[in-house]
């Protein structure tokens, strides 16, 4: 099973042009990235498959990538939240030994989509 995660997480996961791909799809694109980070918490959660590496990619890849970033909260900044949070209960839980530093960013993240849902909430 792990050896079988980790050739999925290379070959689609964090690989640049299935993100791109998906970035085609607006919302739903969004949405199915963030369902794909929630779905590698719940496998390590369950089988011990995920390693820290690969929290690193996906963080860096969907949460802290400025375009990814961008246009996350552009179509759909409820996937990006999802995301930020399921990485952030990762670390939380033990599952991920992150750096300190990319913690700090993805804090930072959360509180500002946070922030900016709720002003979005506010102006309807």
């Amino acid at each position: 099973v792990q050896e079988q995660a980790k050739r999925v997480f290379r070959m689609e996961t964090i690989n640049p042009r299935f993100i791109q791909g998906m970035m085609k799809h607006g919302y739903k694109g969004a949405a199915d990235l963030s369902s794909r980070v929630s779905i590698s918490f719940q496998w390590d959660a369950t089988s011990k498959v995920m390693e820290n590496w690969m929290y690193e990619k996906l963080a860096e890849n969907y949460a802290l990538d400025v375009t990814v970033q961008d246009w996350m909260k552009e179509v759909n900044p409820w996937a990006l939240q999802r995301i930020t949070e399921t990485l952030l209960e990762a670390e939380k839980r033990g599952l991920w030994q992150a750096a300190d530093e990319t913690i700090d960013q993805l804090q930072a993240l959360y509180l500002d989509i946070e922030g900016e849902l709720e002003e979005s909430q506010d102006d309807t």
